[in-house]
């Protein structure tokens, strides 16, 4: 079996994340793009239609005809240490993040049981074998590593069970086409390129309130239009304007990698761009920018030797793909004062998500017009 290479911690169920590190020489490697899940399904078919829920619970999203319940949900946020979170703001998005994590389970769930693809018990408790191997060489009870990824052994063999299949799933997909497609499209993402940049930075102020970043948006879109129509260079408009110490070199900060570098938020937008391109303003928790790329330094690693990268990332994009498709032909529908995301995350350049989401709490009548009453 094609073993599938590592994925960014983001995208790993926690039961995965804290396997990693235990199963490294194992076959078995985690493909799902979601945080914790909790998964209801027997240990030898996942069926989507499942339903272990009593009638009378009560049922806080659909999708199709297949109920989420609020027992489920409120699993997933102890899991997710939602009881330690204070701000209302970051709750909502925490709920939003375990709903949509159970959302995406049956979705995946039902496109496993339209393929048919089914995985024989024995397969499960060979990864539970191996384990148990690994915990007990590392002095590790079982035990408290249920305790820490916050399952019972039922739960855990689901969890595996659902990345067993989705690898059964996935593994045509990892063609050489497919990645040196993928080569192509993310080349200056991975292969060491370097990439020179100029910014001009503005800082919104605290005591504006909710209109401060909007305030500098628009005036550093005003700064923008005036570099495009000639009536001032980028480096006087950075000289002139700008906050940040690289004011005075017309805003260069110099050659920087795509990660380890700068901030994510800034380095993702500047490889996004071409050399002379001129970025639209953008916000990271630094302030607002207007970036121009001034030189990009090719690198040199080959397709070959990055392999577990684009594995991962045409996995990522293959699982993306199935998510949207569900979407499309299966209704989500959402009981009213339930936080939810509005639409399925952008992808990001390095094949992440963007944290900063809409959330949107449905009320009674949005409720019931999504699901045709």
């Amino acid at each position: 079996m094609t073993s599938f290479g590592p994925i960014p911690a983001a995208f790993l169920p926690r039961t995965a994340m804290l396997r990693r590190s235990m199963l490294r020489r194992s076959m078995l490697r985690a493909v799902v793009l979601l945080a914790p899940l909790v998964l209801t399904a027997g240990t030898h078919r996942l069926r989507a239609a499942d339903d272990p829920r009593p009638p009378t619970a009560t049922v806080i999203a659909r999708i199709g005809n297949l109920p989420i319940y609020r027992s489920e949900l409120d699993v997933a946020l102890r899991r997710a240490g939602a009881e330690r979170i204070r701000s209302p703001e970051q709750s909502l998005r925490v709920e939003a993040e375990a709903l949509e994590q159970l959302v995406n389970e049956r979705l995946l769930k039902k496109v496993i049981e339209a393929e048919k693809i089914e995985v024989d018990a024995d397969e499960v408790s060979t990864v539970m074998v191996r384990m148990r191997s690994e915990l007990t060489d590392r002095k590790i009870p079982f035990e408290a590593f249920l305790t820490q990824s916050g399952r019972d052994e039922q739960s855990l063999r689901s969890q595996i069970e659902l990345e067993l299949a989705l690898n059964k799933l996935l593994t045509p997909q990892l063609t050489s086409d497919a990645l040196a497609a993928m080569f192509a499209k993310y080349r200056r993402e991975l292969d060491g390129t370097r990439v020179r940049a100029s910014h001009i930075i503005l800082r919104p102020d605290p005591a504006r309130g909710a209109d401060a970043v909007p305030e500098m948006m628009r005036r550093a879109t005003a700064i923008r239009q005036q570099i495009l129509q000639g009536t001032i260079t980028f480096a006087e408009a950075a000289k002139k304007y700008s906050v940040g110490p690289s004011r005075r070199h017309g805003g260069d900060v110099g050659y920087f990698p795509r990660t380890g570098g700068l901030n994510e938020d800034f380095a993702r937008e500047a490889f996004a761009l071409a050399k002379g391109e001129l970025s639209k303003p953008f916000v990271t928790p630094f302030g607002v920018h207007v970036v121009v790329v001034t030189g990009i330094e090719p690198g040199n690693v080959t397709a070959g030797s990055l392999r577990p990268q684009l594995e991962k990332l045409v996995v990522q994009q293959a699982i993306r793909g199935l998510l949207e498709n569900g979407r499309k032909s299966t209704p989500v529908t959402y009981a009213p004062g339930v936080a939810h995301f509005d639409g399925p995350p952008p992808e990001t350049a390095d094949g992440g998500q963007l944290k900063q989401r809409p959330i949107v709490v449905a009320t009674p009548a949005e409720a019931a017009a999504s699901a045709g009453e």
